[in-house]
C-alpha cells in the first residue's frame, strides 16, 4: 500500500511538471516576438510591444519632437536661434530598441517564465547625438557680429600749435569658450523643456588711450635743436627721414620709447643713403649715416623734461654738433636709445627739419613747467693724440698720407640742474663719459727724386768770309 502511494505521488508530480512545463512553454512562447514586461526606454513602458511598434512609439515621442527644440542666444545687438534641426539632433532609437528587445533572449524557459510572471523593471537610456561643428559655426557668426576692436583716442597738432583730440571707442569681445560651454550644457534630449535662452557673455575692451588723458597735453615742456649745415646731401636726407619717423610719437604713462623701434631699419628701400658714420675709432661710409645727430638731439630734448634714459650709449668719438657727453649713438639691432615716460601725463613729440636744423619739441601738461632743467657738460680731462709716422719707400719724400686721423680723448661729466620757481633744488650727475684718445697714423715718403742735368752742346760762332784786297787798275 505504501509503495502504491509513492508511485501515485510520483505520477502526480510528473504530470504536474509536464502540465507546468507545457503551460510555461506556452506562456513564454507568447513573448518570443515581444518586448518583455516592464522594459522601459527612458520613461516609455514598452511591455508586450513588437520592435516595429516600439520604434513607432519612440519615433513619434522623441525623434519628431526633439527637432522642434531651440536655444536662443542673445547679445545686446542681436538674437540668434540655434534649432535642434540645424544641429542634426537625434536619438539612437534603433540601438535602444535592440537592447529592449534583446532583454531576456538569452534566458532559459524557466528564467524567462519568472521574468514574465514576476518581472523586474529594466530601464534603457536613449543615446542623444548632435553635430558639434554647428555650434562652432554659430559661435563664429556671433563673434563676427559682436567683436569690435577698441579704438584709441587720437591727437593731432593743428597749424596754430594747439591740439585736436578725437574720442576713443570702446570695443567688445565675445567670450567664445564660455559661451560654447554654456550652450553645450543646455543641449540635451529632454522633451519637456521649453526654448532655452542664453545671454552671450561679452567683455568690454577699454582703449589704452582716452580723450580725457590726451586733453591733459596742453603745453611745450622742452625743446632742443642742432645744426647740420655742413652735411652732404646723403646725411641731410637721412636726418630728415628719421626725424619724420619720430614726429607725432605719443607716449602714455609707463610707455618706453625706442629709437630703433620707432625709426625702423635703415635700408635703401626706405630711402636711406650712404653717409659718414662712426665705426669703432674711424669715420667710414655707412647706410643711414647722420641719424645719430637725430637721436642725440632728441636725447637732449628729453633731458630737458626731467625724464631719464633707459638705454643710452655715447660715441667713441665726440661729435661736433652736440656738447661733449650729451650725445646718444644708435645702431639698428645693436645700440638703441630708449627712455620711459614716468610722468602721470602723456607725452607728445614733435620733430621737424628747417633751414638745415633739426628740432624736437616735447609737449605734456602745464603743471610740469613748474620745474625747469639746465644741462651742464664739464670736461674733466683732455688727452692729446700722438701721431705715428710710418716711412713709406714707395712714396717720394714730399708725399704723405693720413692713414688714421687722431682725436682728443676726454673725460666728461654731464649734470642736470633742477630749478623750481627759479630756485635750484637739485643737481644730479647724469653720466660720466670717457672718450678714449685715438692716436693718428701718417705715412711719409722716403723715396728720393733723381735730378736730371741736361747736356748743352758747345757754341760754334758763325763762319766769317775771307777779306779780298781791292784790285788797282793802273792809270
Amino acid at each position: 500500500m505504501k509503495k502504491k502511494t509513492i508511485i501515485m505521488t510520483g505520477i502526480l508530480i510528473l504530470v504536474g511538471i509536464i502540465i507546468f512545463t507545457s503551460y510555461s512553454y506556452v506562456k513564454v512562447k507568447h513573448w518570443d516576438s515581444l518586448i518583455l514586461p516592464t522594459v522601459k526606454i527612458e520613461n516609455e513602458d514598452l511591455t508586450g510591444k513588437t520592435k516595429e511598434e516600439a520604434q513607432k512609439i519612440m519615433m513619434d515621442k522623441y525623434s519628431s519632437q526633439v527637432v522642434k527644440k531651440k536655444i536662443e542666444i542673445k547679445t545686446d545687438e542681436k538674437k540668434y536661434t540655434l534649432d535642434y534641426a540645424m544641429l542634426d539632433a537625434k536619438y539612437d532609437i534603433n540601438q535602444a530598441i535592440d537592447k529592449a528587445y534583446s532583454y531576456g533572449r538569452d534566458m532559459n524557459m524557466f528564467q524567462k517564465y519568472k521574468a514574465t510572471t514576476f518581472p523586474t523593471q529594466k530601464s534603457i537610456k536613449l543615446t542623444f547625438e548632435y553635430n558639434d561643428k554647428i555650434v562652432d559655426q554659430m559661435l563664429g557668426d556671433i563673434a563676427k557680429d559682436t567683436n569690435k576692436k577698441a579704438v584709441n583716442a587720437t591727437l593731432t597738432m593743428a597749424s596754430s600749435g594747439k591740439f585736436n583730440v578725437t574720442n576713443e571707442t570702446i570695443g567688445r569681445k565675445l567670450e567664445e569658450d564660455k559661451l560654447k560651454k554654456d550652450i553645450k550644457s543646455k543641449i540635451n534630449g529632454v522633451i519637456s523643456e521649453d526654448a532655452v535662452s542664453i545671454v552671450a557673455p561679452v567683455t568690454q575692451l577699454k582703449p589704452k588711450v582716452t580723450a580725457t588723458a590726451l586733453k591733459a597735453i596742453n603745453t611745450k615742456i622742452s625743446s632742443y635743436s642742432t645744426n647740420f649745415s655742413s652735411s652732404a646731401e646723403g646725411r641731410s636726407t637721412n636726418i630728415g627721414l628719421s626725424t619724420r619717423s619720430i614726429s607725432g610719437t605719443l607716449l602714455m604713462p609707463g610707455d618706453v620709447f625706442s629709437f630703433n623701434g620707432t625709426v625702423g631699419e635703415r635700408t635703401s628701400e626706405r630711402g636711406y643713403q650712404s653717409a659718414g658714420v662712426i665705426i669703432g675709432d674711424k669715420i667710414e661710409q655707412g647706410l643711414g649715416g647722420g641719424i645719430c645727430q637725430v637721436s642725440s638731439t632728441l636725447y637732449n630734448a628729453i633731458l630737458g623734461t626731467g625724464l631719464d634714459s633707459v638705454e643710452r650709449t655715447h660715441h667713441t668719438i665726440s661729435s661736433g654738433y652736440i656738447p661733449k657727453g650729451q650725445d646718444a649713438t644708435v645702431d639698428y639691432g645693436n645700440l638703441d636709445y630708449k627712455f620711459k615716460n614716468t610722468f602721470k601725463y602723456p607725452v607728445y613729440i614733435e620733430g621737424f627739419v628747417s633751414d638745415r636744423n633739426v628740432y624736437f619739441n616735447v609737449y605734456s601738461n602745464s603743471t610740469l613747467t613748474k620745474k625747469s632743467y639746465e644741462i651742464v657738460s664739464e670736461i674733466l680731462e683732455v688727452t692729446q693724440p700722438t701721431t705715428e709716422v710710418i716711412k713709406d719707400s714707395t712714396k717720394y719724400e714730399d708725399e704723405s698720407e693720413i692713414v688714421k686721423t687722431g682725436y682728443n680723448g676726454y673725460i666728461v661729466k654731464v649734470s642736470r640742474k633742477t630749478y623750481e620757481n627759479g630756485k635750484l633744488i637739485d643737481t644730479t650727475v647724469i653720466n660720466k663719459d670717457t672718450f678714449n684718445v685715438i692716436n693718428g697714423i701718417v705715412k711719409v715718403g722716403t723715396k728720393k727724386k733723381t735730378t736730371i742735368v741736361p747736356v748743352v752742346p758747345p757754341v760754334v760762332p758763325p763762319a766769317v768770309p775771307p777779306v779780298v784786297p781791292p784790285v788797282v787798275t793802273p792809270q
